[in-house]
């Protein structure tokens, strides 16, 4: 849900037709396209209790975000390190956290000139929602969702399903396994692909995280694509094999679970090497740990490092070179 302050009321005005209301309708599109998941509607609602200017998204009824656009106003971001300082206020956009500047609307072409992205209000709202989405699309992803992808694959491979579900695996496993994909944002497109190796693991485990570790190798290309350079290469930092070896050393896997038995300390000297060795990161990287401790690495940095993808060598596609940054040790 989104809620807004009075003053950003003609957002939404006229219906369908709305500035807002299209671009959600776009949001909902492009993550069909990219992640393979409909979205449920977006309920939009004004909020007498918001600043005028102010808007607050909510998911399940709780609030996740909120932002002010000030009034008459662009922002403009810029696009590279050497872009000339601009009058304005400072400050941070809100769905990446990139330092940008308001400025008033008529200055928008003075400050392309200058090197900047220029954005208006519904924009900003809409990147900030889409985000949200993406950051949340896991705990979003229902029973209910799982259910009708299964329907989907059934009517042109009923056999992948009447063999999967629920002779192997229950529909709650299945949904576990989807929203662990949707998490570390992996498209779920390629259902046919992914019930198929959820059907071939089903029989070794049914354990949650190791389906998952299996399903992601399945369809490694989807996988790894969002992560390559224009040459069709990946540059990746590597796990030392010493520190992967005490992360691996603590993992359990049960039948239905596994768990990570890594003191909290222990897990801050972790991500203190490793935030050591990426920086700070503005943009997406990509660093390659093994296949026994990829889903925990990913946990342990995914709060502090949101912008590292931790891949394991077994997704790394045939033919894809990979291009060393440096060793996490």
């Amino acid at each position: 849900a989104v809620e807004v302050g009075l003053g950003l009321v003609r957002l939404v005005e006229g219906a369908q037709n709305s500035p807002l209301l299209r671009r959600i309708a776009g949001i909902r599109r492009q993550l069909a396209s990219d992640l393979g998941y409909l979205l449920p509607p977006v309920r939009v609602t004004d909020n007498l209790a918001l600043k005028v200017r102010e808007y607050v998204i909510s998911i399940k009824g709780v609030e996740v975000a909120r932002y002010e656009l000030p009034q008459g106003c662009d922002l403009a971001i810029s696009t590279s390190r050497n872009a000339q300082p601009i009058e304005g206020m400072q400050t941070k956009e809100p769905a990446f956290g990139i330092a940008a500047v308001w400025i008033p609307a008529e200055r928008a072409e003075i400050a392309r000139s200058a090197g900047y992205t220029v954005v208006d209000g519904v924009s900003v709202l809409g990147t900030h929602l889409s985000e949200v989405i993406r950051k949340h699309a896991h705990e979003l992803y229902s029973r209910a969702d799982a259910k009708k992808l299964l329907d989907r694959v059934s009517e042109e491979n009923p056999k992948a399903v009447e063999d999967l579900v629920p002779k192997l695996l229950s529909l709650a496993v299945v949904q576990k396994v989807l929203q662990n994909l949707l998490r570390e944002r992996v498209s779920i497109r390629d259902a046919n692909t992914i019930l198929e190796a959820l059907g071939e693991a089903a029989g070794m485990t049914r354990n949650p995280v190791l389906l998952t570790e299996y399903v992601r190798q399945a369809i490694r290309r989807m996988v790894v694509k969002p992560y390559l350079n224009p040459n069709g290469d990946l540059p990746a930092f590597f796990f030392d094999p010493a520190l992967e070896h005490v992360i691996e050393s603590a993992i359990e896997h049960g039948e239905n679970a596994s768990h990570l038995n890594l003191a909290p300390q222990a897990i801050r000297q972790v991500l203190d090497r490793v935030g050591r060795a990426v920086g700070p990161l503005e943009n997406p990287m990509v660093a390659i740990a093994g296949s026994a401790s990829r889903y925990f690495v990913r946990q342990m940095v995914e709060a502090s490092l949101p912008n590292l993808t931790i891949l394991s060598h077994s997704e790394i596609p045939a033919g894809v070179k990979v291009i060393s940054l440096g060793m996490i040790q």
